[in-house]
């Protein structure tokens, strides 16, 4: 790489004591569309001073200011993601992991053979592994047949899929959570869909959404996640995200999974590299107005300088996938009567939203099957009529199925919409474990983001870390392309890279209500920015799949450095 010397030398500057800091001789995207590019930067404390060419930015600048010659080099805004399970993730990567790769079931039990081996990255005496990629569960009667016999007929297995929608449990742990053939026989409603049951009634291992906590409250719990909270800065650091939305830093009722305590720790011990914003799961179902009291309180708790409780997280529904079909279609699944689970009760998510909004509380909503979208819509809609105001940038997230009438209803209510499209393409996910259980008149419509696009919806960049890599470049990789091992996923819904580039920048920062102090390299805000090995504003999809970041700037601060292959 050509710039490491270069970057060794620019050490002493970046942690220097000169009263502003110029980075000149660069190429800038700055993000600003009334100022797009420039080729100097000055930054004075965590501030940017300056944008612009060397003339401009020398005249802003004192004469005692440091010079930084990046001799060409690519930088942009850090970058932004606006749905990011933190230190989840990064607690996933201190347990036993197979981190979403396309592994056959023979591949995933050699795994487990050899973390049970080791006894490494185990939750108590239950080998929990994650990270499995939803494909898995095609080969279920293989995962049963494997894994409930050796050494693994008296050993509890947990297997959580990635989208930590779906699990499976061998028998051991099934009978240590009490998830019996009685057990079974009594669950009504919707709690039904969650497990799946054999011809003679028993539990064949396989559960999803809500189901997953019964086996849960047998794992021994995570009570110290610092180790994960340092981690999760340093992984997306590394990618060049110096802020993200994280949708589940919290449970409610109760300080279930609380996240919130752990990000202040960092921020306390100047640890915290990047700006975050967090909601709170919600139970849209149940009372509201504690609900409301509730996370106001966790703002007077936690809120600080780069850490802010915005609202809430709302479940529309769940995932489409086979087996799981938990997302709301608006069609039934072929060959059933389902049409998935709606979670949220409609009239009550518009009241929920309404008070929400009218007490300056964000909405992000997960939904995923398109009625699930519509619902939400039509519930955002009813807010937006009782409360006269647009003014909060409520989000609706994943959005995989969306149909043609809900295009413009996301500018017209100012709905942003948050999209992780690293999963837009043409493969097993999207096709062997989808197109035949959905109507061609819904899956027609899957990811439709170029269409929403030009309908005139905020596009935001996400990725859902840990469901799958938080790399923004190979997501925008695939928003181009949309290619993938069983080809390409309508094409016509490729995204242009320029909106990529906001999408992960000044678009995403509006879904973390900061806009005014990150997205952009413009004077007054936060110096957070990227030096890239190319210039991603003109090579090819390939070249943009493949770029690193050779370092991550957090308010004036280096917080990530590339060490080399």
């Amino acid at each position: 790489m050509k710039y490491f010397g270069l970057f060794l030398l620019l050490t002493c500057f970046l942690t220097g004591q000169a009263q502003e800091q110029v980075y000149f001789n660069a190429k800038i995207f700055t993000a600003n569309p009334q100022q797009p590019y420039a080729n100097a930067l000055a930054v004075k404390g965590t501030t940017i001073v300056a944008v612009g060419n060397y003339e401009q930015v020398k005249e802003k600048v004192g004469e005692q200011a440091e010079w930084i010659d990046l001799q060409g080099g690519f930088v942009m805004p850090g970058l932004v993601d606006s749905h990011n399970h933190g230190i989840d993730g990064g607690m996933g990567m201190t347990k036993a992991n197979v981190n979403d790769l396309f592994l056959d079931v023979d591949q995933i039990h050699q795994f487990a053979r050899e973390t049970l081996k080791k006894k490494e990255g185990m939750t108590g005496d239950v080998l929990v592994i994650y990270g499995l990629n939803i494909s898995t569960w095609k080969a279920l009667d293989t995962v049963i047949k494997l894994f409930n016999s050796g050494e693994f007929k008296t050993q509890p297995v947990f297997l959580r899929g990635s989208d930590w929608h779906t699990a499976w449990a061998n028998k051991a742990m099934l009978k240590r959570a009490g998830v019996t053939k009685a057990y079974l026989a009594s669950l009504t409603g919707d709690d039904k869909k969650y497990f799946g049951v054999a011809a003679d009634g028993e539990s064949n291992g396989f559960v999803s959404e809500d189901g997953q906590h019964k086996i849960e409250a047998v794992l021994e719990p995570d009570t110290d996640f610092s180790l994960g909270a340092i981690k999760a800065m340093a992984y997306n650091n590394g990618f060049g995200i110096t802020a993200f939305l994280d949708p589940s830093a919290a449970r409610l009722p109760g300080p279930h999974d609380n996240m919130l305590a752990w990000y202040q720790r960092l921020e306390q011990q100047g640890q915290l590299t990047a700006h975050i914003a967090a909601t709170v799961v919600a139970e849209v179902n149940a009372d509201p107005v504690p609900q409301m009291t509730a996370v106001k309180a966790l703002q007077q708790q936690y809120n600080g300088n780069n850490l802010q409780v915005l609202g809430f997280k709302v479940f529309a529904d769940g995932v489409v996938e086979h087996p799981t079909h938990t997302a709301a279609l608006s069609l039934p699944y072929t060959g059933t009567q389902s049409k998935g689970v709606m979670m949220m009760d409609p009239e009550k998510f518009a009241r929920f939203a309404t008070l929400a909004d009218k007490e300056n509380l964000l909405v992000h909503v997960h939904a995923i099957g398109d009625q699930a979208v519509t619902e939400t819509l039509n519930g955002f809609e009813a807010m937006r009529k009782a409360n006269k105001s647009m003014a909060l940038p409520h989000t609706i997230t994943h959005l995989q199925f969306v149909q043609p009438a809900d295009f413009d209803r996301f500018a017209s209510l100012n709905i942003l919409a948050s999209f992780q499209l690293l999963w837009a393409l043409g493969d097993e996910t999207t096709i062997d474990i989808v197109k035949p259980y959905v109507d061609p008149s819904i899956y027609q419509w899957m990811y439709p983001v170029r269409s929403m696009l030009q309908a005139g919806a905020t596009i935001c960049g996400a990725s859902d870390w840990p469901v799958s890599t938080a790399n923004p470049f190979e997501a925008m990789y695939y928003a181009e392309t949309r290619k993938g091992a069983l080809g390409v996923l309508d094409a016509s819904q490729s995204m242009p890279r320029m909106a990529m580039l906001y999408a992960y920048t000044s678009e995403a920062a509006k879904a973390l209500m900061m806009e005014n102090l990150i997205g952009s390299l413009q004077i007054g805000k936060s110096a957070d920015f990227i030096l890239l090995d190319r210039d991603v504003l003109t090579v090819g999809p390939e070249s943009l799949k493949a770029t690193q970041v050779l370092w991550t700037v957090f308010e004036g601060k280096k917080v990530y450095e590339f060490a080399g292959k």
